[in-house]
């Protein structure tokens, strides 16, 4: 099931695209983020065009900017509307904690809004020449499923010892498997490497 097509539980904002002869169209604030997330995501902030976002939302300039101040605001509601889609899954925070949430947060990179990997990880790459306010809200949601990953390996190991060690471990995996996500390979594969992953670090429980 795409969650893109589901995911539009924030604030109704219409957006107003005036077009010939006073015509109107209302869009909601959610509707064009869903639509820019997989344009962002493929193509990065740098080399996505205005026309990009305006063939991908169905809405002009002028309506874009009438609630957005430009293209790097437009990204950082996109990558915004991305972390509140992932923390409305829960996939961390579902009880009982253990195992099961952090096979469960390495499967996050079976992507979503018909894009494979991870737009937080896909944006990564230009992260330097990213908005300071989309580089805050990356290394926040960052920071916040580290510690996340933390609680879960401490319920399922039991104790504390080596568990921020394995915890970026994890981090470091899944963004190699993001990654890979760009060359193609299909699930099955993923999944494989998920499961060996998954196997090699319960065995340091």
């Amino acid at each position: 099931m795409d969650h893109s097509v589901l995911y539009v539980q924030a604030s109704q904002v219409e957006l107003t695209d005036k077009i010939a002869m006073g015509r109107r169209k209302l869009f909601t604030r959610e509707d064009v983020l869903n639509k820019t997330i997989p344009v962002f995501w493929k193509h990065g902030l740098a080399e996505t065009s205005v026309q990009d976002l305006e063939q991908a939302t169905g809405v002009r300039k002028s309506g874009l900017y009438a609630e957005f101040k430009d293209k790097e605001d437009l990204f950082v509601a996109s990558i915004r509307q991305y972390f509140e889609m992932l923390r409305a899954r829960g996939t961390l925070t579902k009880q009982p904690l253990g195992w099961n949430n952090v096979e469960g947060f390495l499967k996050v990179c079976y992507g979503s809004w018909g894009q494979k990997g991870c737009f937080s990880v896909n944006s990564m790459r230009e992260f330097a020449d990213l908005p300071p306010k989309a580089r805050r809200i990356m290394i926040a949601n960052m920071t916040k499923a580290r510690q996340l990953l933390i609680d879960n390996l401490a319920a399922a190991r039991g104790g504390t010892d080596g568990n921020e060690s394995l915890a970026d471990l994890i981090i470091t995996f899944f963004c190699g498997i993001c990654l890979e996500q760009n060359l193609g390979p299909d699930r099955t594969q993923i999944t494989k490497k998920i499961e060996a992953f998954m196997q090699l670090i319960r065995g340091k429980g």
